[in-house]
């Protein structure tokens, strides 16, 4: 598959559902010459969530390098940010946060968290109809409908139950970007403190993520859905 065949399956893609904002393509670059041409850098630090709803809403083409991450939460799981700082590392962090009732729940937690191992150069976004690169990560994020019908169409050649894997930090950083990265596989995730307050996903919205090699039997699954169903 190459690019602009992924960029016309992900305008078909948002036709046949109906969406008015686009899915987001997420690469995560190895060296500076995996970045597109006429891609920017964020002129202040944003957090990765921010930068996928920079891409979903205002169609904005961009990539982070690890100076350009406000949350190194998110880059630390992304293969973005090395050596994280010990409150991190062990969930700490966490704890202050309030998110754990101790340091020893909160350190089974982190550690359990999908991380990418290698060393990443930046992290790329695009919308998935606009894209300049073939993407690691799509990432869907709106109403549960929507998920319903894209986690139907991931499921459609397999005969398989969805797995979803989540903690409620970290979500679109671990649970969209590295989960699928590392493991190759569809992920779901109800966002986060973070996401739902920095990137404003709304209270209703859902965030369903897959790896590229889905999206043409994700496409042909829609275009059989709506033959049969009431897509709305």
């Amino acid at each position: 598959m190459d690019v602009k065949e992924v960029r016309e399956l992900g305008k078909k893609l948002m036709e046949l559902m109906m969406l008015d904002k686009p899915f987001v393509a997420v690469k995560l670059a190895k060296s500076k010459d995996e970045i597109p041409e006429g891609y920017e850098e964020p002129e202040k630090e944003m957090r990765h969530c921010e930068m996928i709803q920079k891409a979903r809403l205002e169609r904005k083409k961009l990539y982070a390098t690890v100076d350009k991450h406000l949350c190194k939460g998110g880059a630390y799981a992304l293969g973005v940010f090395r050596n994280p700082p010990e409150p991190l590392a062990t969930g700490k962090l966490y704890v202050k946060l309030g998110n754990y009732i101790n340091e020893d729940v909160a350190k089974k937690v982190v550690d359990a968290i999908p991380k990418v191992k290698e060393e990443i150069y930046a992290t790329v976004y695009a919308p998935l109809d606009e894209t300049d690169f073939i993407p690691d990560s799509i990432v869907f994020i709106g109403l549960p409908l929507y998920a319903l019908r894209l986690v139907q169409a991931l499921l459609y050649h397999q005969g398989i139950r969805f797995q979803a894997d989540f903690a409620g930090i970290q979500s679109l950083c671990a649970d969209a970007v590295a989960a699928v990265y590392v493991r190759k596989a569809p992920n779901m995730t109800l966002g986060c403190n973070g996401s739902r307050k920095y990137a404003e996903i709304k209270p209703e919205e859902v965030i369903v993520a897959f790896p590229v090699n889905k999206l043409k039997d994700v496409v042909e699954a829609i275009e059989k859905f709506r033959q049969i169903w009431s897509c709305h």
